[in-house]
């Protein structure tokens, strides 16, 4: 069994995450300056959500905005597929993104080398993500 128990599961703890990095002081404005439009879609279990920096945030103070499922805003510049637990492990801090890209443990398409450069801008994240497992509860899924 992975970490995710369903799709709805999966959601639960992407969307809490997203929210806090749409509006992050540090990696928001450095996201918002890529304008991109990236979407992952993950298998095992299935879901699909991509994270718009083109278009303007409906929030104020938000640096962007994820959408889940198939239908949305844009069209990505850059798709990122993998399973949900590869995706967990990475929002830890614990793969090689240039590693998984060659053994395609992610298998991306688009403006990859774009999505590369936003690495630096991301790694607060690493230390969030656990943060938002602890708060919503699921402190079993803290590597």
């Amino acid at each position: 069994m992975g970490y995710f128990r369903d799709t709805e599961h999966l959601y639960e703890v992407l969307g809490a995450f997203f929210d806090e990095v749409r509006f992050h002081p540090e990696m928001g404005p450095r996201l918002r300056e890529s304008r991109l439009v990236v979407r992952f879609v993950y298998t095992d279990p299935d879901g699909v959500v991509t994270i718009n920096f083109v278009d303007p945030p409906k929030e104020e103070g938000a640096f962007g905005f994820y959408e889940f499922g198939d239908e949305v805003t844009r069209e990505p510049d850059v798709t990122m597929k993998q399973s949900a637990d590869f995706s967990h492990r990475f929002w830890h801090g614990k793969v090689n993104v240039i590693r998984a890209l060659a053994t395609r443990q992610i298998v991306a398409s688009g403006s990859v080398q774009k999505a590369l450069k936003l690495l630096p801008a991301i790694r607060p994240s690493f230390a969030l993500y656990p943060e938002v497992l602890r708060r919503l509860g699921y402190e079993e899924m803290i590597l």
